[in-house]
């Protein structure tokens, strides 16, 4: 078995990561109290992997990682679950762009704000992942199936980040088709969701204690210990 004490991790993406809604107590705390990871967050609630005017941007959570010189032996990221957003009510927030042929046209520091799509975000993203953190095991989270997002659009970013972590060679812990968690289902929305608006009931989005402990890390970890 693999020992992780010590290992180092950063962890990029938004507030499932962050732990938004748990006491900001996310999938790196978690990973840290199980399997003894040093962890280092980057990850920001409401981000998003295309650019977004006014909110997170996960290239720039890349971009500061490397500017501190962060090490890691281990990353785990997630994204998409903003861009699918529709703030507006009619579009999703970032569009979801096409795939690039090939591996060597990517540069992080040189991604433009203007035109930014998921897609080409979320290969620049992985690309300087893999150039500046030579050394590290990544891991791609995809998020569970969630009530206040378009199924369909969920469902679409979704394969296409699981399209592009086949393309570069990324493992996932996708806990859309992996858990049962589906918080269309009024029940499981409540139980394993945060009431972060004092609704009287869960928001859908951001699991509680019980949803990162019963239907996240055990994907999670399972998936981890073997890459």
């Amino acid at each position: 078995m693999v020992d992780f004490s010590g290992k180092k991790l950063l962890v990029f993406g938004d507030s499932i990561m962050y732990g938004s809604g748990n006491g900001g107590v996310g999938v790196g705390e978690y990973l840290s109290k199980d399997l003894g990871f040093s962890v280092t967050k980057y990850c920001v609630g409401g981000a998003r992997v295309g650019y977004y005017a006014g909110k997170n941007w996960i290239v720039e959570q890349v971009r500061a990682a490397v500017r501190d010189g962060a090490a890691a032996d281990y990353i785990v990221f997630d994204g998409f679950t903003n861009d699918c957003n529709m703030t507006d009510g009619k579009v999703c927030d970032v569009p979801l762009g096409e795939v690039t042929e090939g591996f060597e046209s990517f540069d992080i520091f040189s991604v433009r704000t203007e035109n930014s799509t998921f897609t080409n975000c979320f290969e620049n993203i992985v690309h300087a992942f893999k150039k500046y953190f030579p050394q590290a095991k990544l891991l791609f989270v995809r998020p569970h199936r969630m009530g206040r997002r378009d199924d369909y659009f969920q469902r679409l970013y979704g394969e296409r980040a699981l399209e592009l972590c086949k393309k570069w060679g990324i493992s996932v812990a996708d806990i859309y088709s992996e858990s049962d968690l589906n918080t269309f289902d009024p029940v499981m929305r409540d139980k394993y969701t945060n009431d972060s608006y004092g609704w009287g009931r869960g928001d859908a989005t951001h699991p509680n204690a019980p949803g990162y402990a019963e239907k996240y890390m055990p994907v999670i970890e399972e998936v981890i210990k073997k890459i």
